[in-house]
């Protein structure tokens, strides 16, 4: 026990790893309550948001908004914009509603890095276009193949704008409805409830909820939210989901225009729930082959916890006052964790020695001793 050591080892710092749907626990000032609040507050912006939305369009375009908007042409330009524009209208009312209480920062909405991963966003993007590309071909095969007539193209009115809409509009509704559903919902349930399974399935019958089809066209909404909620999670952010998402708006807008498919048709067959399992099978297979193949994508985000609060240290003395009795044995113990020896405040001795094993090897009696001349007591019988 004989000469000092300093230059203590720092140890190293406690971390914590989380996946997308427990980001809100990252926050160490947010609260379990926090999550409710921040829906108020975005019911509220939202529903200000769509009065202001609603006053403008009624101003500007009076006599196509005079109707019931769900009996109303979908393929109108105005009613398409209207629809896709009003459901958009969530994702400030989201983001400001995070601004407000957190937690932070602002871009775990969108992934386990704080940001949106541009690039990743656009494999996912691809990957469901060659999807979305291959099934429909396969399926449209299919149909000729088995005596089905082919549909002519038929382009609908106000194309140019109607298209525009889609390519700027529909991808921001897809973002709004993601942030909502699979970021602000799944985070508030994660800040709950651990297991990722929760995340993914409670927020589902409320986006099916938003959708007027029949029940095989909910089943078909429902199948595609899992999926989305699913690729979210393994992915550690929402642009797999965004991707999906908007792809699939897209495709049957796209269809719609050049007359291949009814937009305002709301009822569905069984059929539709192969194709959909076929989709979105599809497309989760090759989210999570990619995101093996591609490491730099994060899934989880590990932060530093903070280090608990050191105990209270005992002045450290020089190692000469070490033994002085010559017992051989260290008046003052030695710490391990900071390399230095403590001394033992007098007026709570006596104190038990006990070696590096535990085994009683003596007393030591500090009180009324000088700091250099303690008093110590080697073992004898019928002690400890």
């Amino acid at each position: 026990m004989g000469g000092s050591v300093t230059g203590g080892v720092q140890p190293a710092p406690r971390t914590r790893t989380y996946f997308y749907h427990r980001l809100a626990r990252t926050d160490p000032h947010h609260r379990w309550w926090m999550p409710l609040v921040e829906g108020l507050i975005l019911f509220g912006i939202f529903m200000v948001l769509s009065i202001l939305f609603g006053i403008v369009l009624a101003l500007a375009f009076p006599e196509t908004l005079t109707e019931d908007v769900l009996a109303a042409n979908q393929l109108d330009p105005v009613v398409y914009f209207m629809l896709f524009a009003s459901v958009a209208l969530l994702l400030p009312s989201a983001l400001l509603a995070r601004l407000v209480l957190g937690p932070r920062p602002l871009g775990l909405i969108f992934s386990v890095t704080g940001r949106i991963r541009w690039k990743w966003l656009l494999l996912c993007f691809l990957v469901a276009v060659g999807v979305y590309a291959v099934v429909n071909l396969a399926g449209i095969g299919l149909d000729l193949a088995t005596g089905g007539t082919p549909t002519s193209v038929q382009l609908a009115p106000g194309f140019g704008w109607l298209l525009a809409t889609t390519l700027i509009v529909v991808p921001l509704q897809c973002t709004a409805e993601e942030v909502v559903f699979r970021g602000y919902l799944a985070q508030m349930v994660g800040r709950w409830l651990k297991h990722p399974a929760w995340a993914i399935l409670l927020p589902v019958p409320l986006f099916v909820a938003g959708h007027v089809y029949d029940v095989w066209g909910l089943l078909s909404v429902a199948i595609m939210a899992v999926s989305m909620g699913i690729v979210t999670w393994r992915t550690g952010g929402l642009e797999a989901g965004i991707a999906l998402h908007a792809v699939n708006n897209m495709t049957v807008s796209l269809f719609a225009m050049l007359g291949l498919v009814d937009m305002n048709e709301t009822s569905g067959a069984p059929t539709d729930l192969v194709t959909e399992v076929i989709l979105n099978g599809a497309f989760i297979a090759l989210v999570f082959w990619l995101v093996k193949r591609h490491p730099e994508v994060a899934v989880t985000r590990t932060v530093v916890l903070p280090q608990p609060p050191a105990p209270p240290r005992l002045p450290a003395v020089r190692p000469a006052a070490i033994a002085a009795d010559r017992s051989g044995l260290a008046a003052y113990p030695y710490d391990s964790a900071t390399q230095t020896y403590l001394s033992l405040p007098p007026q709570y001795g006596p104190y038990v020695v006990r070696d590096g094993q535990g085994r009683y090897v003596g007393v030591l009696d500090t009180r009324g001793a000088g700091e250099m001349q303690p008093t110590y007591t080697g073992p004898h019988d019928g002690q400890y």
